[in-house]
């Protein structure tokens, strides 16, 4: 797998096939490899990227704070050296972060803003805040990084078979580096865009699965819809939090209309 090095560090990616940029954001703990049915549909007519962000699957690892900003300029650098000036970018969960700070702070790097099973943050309100410092922070010390990060697994894993001994995989690096566990999940708990919601001005798809196993996802992708200007709303059905590998034949054609328009 190539990798090139951004910031301070190297990041793993793979580019595949020709045409129109569209870029896939992998969501928290895993990797790139969550987009294999999508690269195999997108690929041809458009040129995919996948990449693994820092502290994930193949990229390296910093000791320095992580933030979804810091994220993001290491896939602002990535085009850069791809040459690729604008994409359509797809995040899922913590990936949508990540695209949500790109269309936000890089807007003439983003055509389109796909926001599958993500959220704006989990310190807008005290109450999401609350829950944000029992799921994320106390459940941790209680229970142990690494049994703190199964139960995580099995939770998020649990409506699509095969899932969750692949995150399980992937996150093996993660249950012998507690430290950049934590790091990771410290960016994600810091990350709040409610307030600047209404500053994203490109088309935008935010996408939910039909079983909402994640009720404050649910919660929140209704009221990104009401904050950007030009969102739509699609249900896939039969889905839960992992919507594109629960239903990846909807979702992937879901994503081909968006394009369609665009």
């Amino acid at each position: 797998m190539p990798t090139v090095s951004v910031n301070d560090a190297t990041i793993a990616y793979e580019v595949c096939g020709q045409g129109d940029p569209i870029l896939f954001l992998h969501g928290i703990f895993v990797s790139q490899r969550q987009w294999q049915p999508q690269i195999a549909y997108f690929n041809p007519p458009y040129r995919v990227i996948t990449c693994d962000l820092r502290g994930h699957g193949q990229s390296s690892t910093s000791s320095e704070p992580y933030s979804v900003t810091l994220f993001a300029g290491d896939v602002v650098a990535l085009l850069d050296q791809l040459q690729i000036e604008q994409v359509v970018c797809c995040g899922h969960s913590f990936g949508g972060l990540v695209a949500q700070e790109l269309a936000l702070s890089y807007p003439e790097r983003i055509r389109g803003l796909i926001l599958a099973e993500t959220m704006y943050g989990l310190n807008s309100t005290p109450w999401e805040a609350a829950l944000a410092a029992w799921t994320h922070i106390w459940l941790p010390h209680i229970m142990g990084p690494k049994n703190y990060l199964k139960l995580m697994v099995s939770f998020y894993g649990m409506l699509t078979p095969g899932a969750i001994p692949y995150i399980l995989e992937e996150a093996e690096r993660h249950l012998a580096d507690e430290s950049n566990q934590r790091n990771i999940i410290r960016a994600s708990l810091k990350f709040d865009s409610r307030w600047r919601l209404h500053r994203i001005g490109c088309p935008t798809l935010i996408m939910v699965g039909q079983l909402p196993h994640v009720p404050l996802i649910l919660m929140q992708s209704y009221e990104m819809l009401w904050h950007i200007r030009q969102a739509k709303f699609a249900i896939i059905p039969n889905a839960g939090h992992i919507l594109h590998w629960d239903n990846p034949k909807i979702f992937n054609k879901t994503i081909a209309g968006f394009l369609d328009e665009l």
